[in-house]
């Protein structure tokens, strides 16, 4: 079993008791990057291209954080997982050609078949319209379009705001399809009802999408070519992890640093400025001093290490602020495929996990020959629920009863092994109410002139993994001496799965 989250810091976190603490004078122009999941890395690998000093400071002893690679050595050969499983996309150009640039040679194009299963029946992901009302009958159809309609009436004669998850789904789509297809699969990755979410989720993962642009799209061909980014992704051969250890080959490549296995332990700072971070490695101290910091560490815990502490509204903030973790349990399977989805979402509330993928379905080489496959199934939960609370052993036999007796995928011969990874803090919660603790921590971290919070543990946001990328970029460039805000990273008001390029004036219409 292993426990891991962005920085690797664990469970629990521990006080330093050290006996003793050496000091490392920072090298002029030094910056110290705290995190060494792909955000971090991207930092420092940018500053490394422009013959910048740069350490990244890790606790875990590997880079990646969730998008690291998992590698089993098995008698059969090798089999390699992601945790939950990373595809690359993104409207940015200039990420695609830094994703490429990294990449190199190991990079595929993977077709995306991604499905949602429920009473029984198949639905395509992300959700198209005409596939989901022809899954639930006629009658549902017209039920889900007839309510839909009444939501709109009752919205125009008399507003009201978009407060819950369930407000916002209900407005985007209506009572009938959020209920179908949005309230099963939201409980189960937030463990709350969706009345108690904040609607800045959806707002935030399906911009400018509702039944209407849906239907309308599909009747009325809008203006401008809409290109999918969801059809297909690029994907490292030997998984999504790859990225991160090509980025920090580079970074070393250039002469620069990464220090595994060393904790920061407090952030120092005097006046408006961080003058330096104290790590923990092999059971000594360290305090380090630099010019510049980045930190991709989660937000609530930055706060908690600062030296000399913040004020205690910000303290009494970071405690109100709650994340949500995932498990995977990873199969490893004698069996040629199991699906031909990139994933499965389940939204069925008897089967306890969310969603898996097949590794072997986004690239051959994640498993040790065509007469093999695996499976990575992701569960969502809480510290001290009763999911975070099974055992390795139950999660693996929890998981293989569900495939074989709900599922009909598999039988109990063709598992040739399973086992857990545990992933604390993978998803910032938006529980109703988040905001202001939220606002309150940022406004001291932004009083911090050498301080930038990248990520999506560092900025409390649920990015994408290209979003966070891109927070390392920009921070990086702002040390280059360029001007970005960090918080206008996905802002944007088109649905992020999308790009609408303007058709060129005097051209016909698409053939």
């Amino acid at each position: 079993m292993t426990d891991v989250s962005r920085n690797g810091h664990q469970t629990n976190e521990h006080g330093n008791d050290a006996k003793a603490t050496t000091t490392t004078g920072g090298q002029a122009g030094l910056t110290v990057v705290m995190g060494a999941g792909p955000g971090g890395l991207c930092s420092a690998y940018v500053l490394s291209q422009a013959a910048r000093p740069a350490l990244v400071l890790e606790k875990a002893p590997f880079v990646g954080g969730l998008a690291r690679p998992i590698r089993r050595q098995t008698e059969y050969g090798e089999f390699k997982f992601d945790i939950g499983g990373h595809r690359w996309f993104t409207k940015n150009d200039e990420l695609n050609a830094l994703f490429r640039e990294v990449i190199a040679d190991e990079l595929l194009w993977v077709n995306r078949v991604s499905r949602i299963y429920f009473d029984g029946k198949y639905v395509d992901y992300p959700l198209k319209i005409s596939n989901a009302l022809k899954a639930v009958g006629p009658v549902v159809a017209a039920r889900a379009m007839a309510d839909y309609g009444r939501t709109r009436v009752a919205a125009k004669a008399r507003p009201n705001p978009v407060v819950s998850m369930e407000d916002a789904y209900i407005d985007q789509f209506g009572p009938t399809l959020y209920r179908l297809f949005f309230q099963r699969s939201s409980e189960k990755v937030w463990g709350l009802p969706c009345d108690r979410m904040s609607g800045d989720w959806v707002s935030q993962r399906s911009k400018g999408m509702s039944l209407v642009t849906a239907v309308k799209d599909a009747v009325v061909p809008t203006k401008g070519k809409v290109v999918s980014l969801i059809d297909e992704f690029m994907y490292p051969r030997g998984g999504f992890g790859r990225f991160s250890e090509r980025m920090a080959d580079g970074i070393r490549e250039r002469g620069n640093e990464i220090r595994l296995g060393a904790g920061v332990e407090k952030v120092h700072r005097e006046g408006n400025r961080v003058v330096a971070v104290t790590v923990s490695q092999d059971g000594k101290t360290e305090r380090i001093e630099a010019e510049n910091f980045i930190s991709s560490i989660p937000l609530t815990l930055l706060a908690r290490i600062m030296d000399p502490a913040p004020p205690s509204k910000v303290l009494e903030a970071a405690e109100k602020l709650t994340v949500r973790n995932i498990i995977t349990v990873n199969l490893l399977l004698h069996k040629r495929q199991v699906t031909n989805d990139t994933w499965l979402y389940v939204h069925d509330r008897n089967i306890l996990f969310g969603r898996f993928h097949e590794p072997k379905n986004w690239s051959p080489e994640m498993v040790p020959g065509d007469d093999y496959t695996s499976l990575v199934v992701e569960y969502f939960c809480s510290f001290g629920d009763a999911i975070w609370s099974m055992s390795d052993e139950q999660l693996v036999e929890k998981t293989i009863e569900h495939l074989i007796q709900d599922l009909g995928f598999i039988s109990r011969d063709e598992v040739l092994d399973g086992f857990v990874i545990r992933a604390p803090r993978a998803y910032p919660a938006y529980v109703i109410g988040y905001e202001k603790p939220l606002e309150t921590i940022k406004a001291f971290v932004d009083s911090l002139e050498n301080l930038q919070i990248i990520g999506r543990y560092g900025t409390f946001r649920y990015n994408n993994t290209d979003h966070s990328i891109e927070t390392g970029l920009l921070a990086a460039k702002n040390l280059l001496g360029e001007h970005h805000n960090l918080d206008q990273v996905n802002t944007d008001k088109e649905y992020h799965e999308i790009k609408r390029v303007p058709q060129p004036v005097g051209s016909g219409a698409e053939r």
